[in-house]
């Protein structure tokens, strides 16, 4: 199903959000059209620290319930642009799929926050408006939205949870050069990791969807260390027995939008979805996930080996270079770059990789560690060779 739907994508993909950040008008918008619309209930569940609406919307009358959230970290957004193409695709009818819809609505109930920390996303940070990571705050829930969240899901008494978030993109597969595009994790609920039934059910799913991507994505599916963190939704929640799955959207090359993990986070989602409704996904192993490598931070965006450090040339190490983005005039993510070490980087992967050995500096530039560039040049006599703006261009609008 997940490669039937992969290939329809670009017909249900919702075209109003183009961005990872986009508007609250808009999202207002949506939120309104979803609430007119027979297929769905949109009902207040609470709000904010700061007074801004937190919303569910539900699809479905089945007796199998399913809740997911998204945007727990207000600047992780391509889950939550994945909602959204979701919910046009289940409004959508006489084509390929009209049996697939109708056998979600009558088999399951799938409840969702889309947009849970709305005063982070507004402000385009992780925490929220209180400065509290609200995935550290499960037990004492000092935060309002985190008490919501929990009480919600208690209400629900969801056989899957789906926690849903984007990871730093440099994150690597095992200590591998290969960038993390997604991973996932069947959180524990214990100190001792036990496989209660439901972890089981979560790493069932889990192993679904590593065999549905492998071949698009190959070597680039990675999961989560389990050790227990008692502060976070996922373990709190599979303590519960939710059903907890992670799934973060990693990295994506220079697709910093990251279009094609919202596509893949649509279509795993609505095929996970289907296979709860239909029971196929009991019929998995786990063997899969569990060979599945961990999560590691072995990656940056260039790697300069051997660079000039001084303008004379005399001095020569390793320079890690890594995009950073920031918040512009006009609301919008606007990028430069940080040297984020100097020396050693033998341990680290670029995604590019050059060999600077040859190359010259530049009259009056000064390499200094944690210094933001939005330019810097390194020459072979009067040729330019390296030139840090070159990469700023390859940023997918």
């Amino acid at each position: 199903m997940y490669q039937r739907l992969s290939e329809y994508y670009e017909a249900f993909k919702e075209s109003r959000i183009k961005k990872r950040r986009f508007s609250e008008s808009l999202w207002n918008e949506l939120i309104q059209e979803w609430a007119e619309h027979p297929l769905f209930e949109v009902r207040e569940i609470g709000q904010t620290f700061e007074g801004r609406v937190i919303n569910q919307v539900r699809f479905g009358i089945g007796p199998m319930h399913i809740c997911a959230w998204s945007q727990m970290h207000g600047d992780e957004a391509t889950a939550t642009k994945a909602l959204a193409d979701i919910y046009h695709f289940l409004t959508q009818k006489k084509d390929q799929f009209d049996s697939f819809r109708e056998i979600l609505h009558q088999n399951i109930s799938f409840f969702v926050i889309p947009r849970l920390n709305a005063d982070g996303a507004a402000r385009w940070t992780r925490e929220t408006a209180l400065g509290i990571d609200m995935n550290r705050d499960a037990q004492t829930q000092y935060s309002p939205e985190a008490k919501i969240l929990s009480d919600w899901a208690d209400e629900i008494k969801p056989t899957f949870a789906f926690n849903l978030h984007d990871q730093n993109r440099l994150y690597s597969v095992g200590t591998s050069p290969h960038q993390s595009h997604i991973a996932l994790l069947a959180t524990t609920g214990d100190a001792h990791g036990t496989w209660t039934p439901s972890r089981i059910r979560a790493g069932k799913i889990a192993n679904r969807m590593y065999k549905n991507i492998t071949g698009e994505l190959p070597n680039q599916i990675a999961k989560w260390s389990d050790e227990y963190n008692p502060r976070a939704f996922g373990d709190t929640f599979q303590s519960r027995g939710y059903g907890l799955l992670l799934l973060e959207s990693g990295g994506a090359g220079w697709d910093l939008e990251k279009h094609s993990l919202r596509k893949i986070n649509a279509c795993l989602l609505l095929d996970a979805l289907y296979s709860i409704a239909t029971d196929s996904w009991k019929t998995e192993s786990l063997e899969l996930y569990q060979q599945l490598q961990t999560n590691e931070r072995c990656i940056v965006d260039i790697k300069l080996k051997n660079a000039p450090l001084q303008c004379d040339n005399s001095v020569r190490a390793d320079i890690a270079i890594n995009l950073k983005e920031q918040i512009d005039e006009h609301g919008e993510i606007a990028y430069s770059w940080i040297i984020e070490d100097l020396g050693d980087m033998s341990i680290y992967h670029g995604l590019t990789e050059i060999d600077a050995t040859t190359f010259e500096s530049v009259k009056g530039q000064k390499i200094e560690k944690e210094k933001i560039y939005t330019q810097l040049q390194f020459h072979e006599g009067e040729n330019i060779v390296f030139q840090l703006s070159d990469y700023t261009a390859k940023i997918q609008p």
